[in-house]
């Protein structure tokens, strides 16, 4: 899909599903908005492209000892969603 399908779909309603199990059913109008926006500054900055995808994958931040953990040193993280 180009930046203006995807935009279309989200508005439609077609990736509903996806983005209900990623961040539940409360959210929805909040992350079909954001991803929006998103798609929205790529195609002002790039212009409809031939294929773009939207993808989700988790994360993490290191709370405490940022780096230590490369040296055998104890690290607090957490995870992002």
């Amino acid at each position: 899909m180009n930046t203006n399908e995807l935009i279309k779909a989200l508005r439609e309603g077609t990736l509903d599903a996806r983005l209900i199990a990623l961040y539940g059913k409360e959210s929805l109008a909040a992350q079909r908005a954001r991803y929006e926006l998103a798609l929205t500054k790529f195609y002002d900055t790039y212009g409809e492209q031939k294929n773009v995808r939207l993808l989700s994958v988790a994360g993490r931040s290191e709370l405490s000892g940022n780096h230590t953990d490369h040296n055998l040193g104890c690290v607090i993280a957490a995870s992002v969603d």
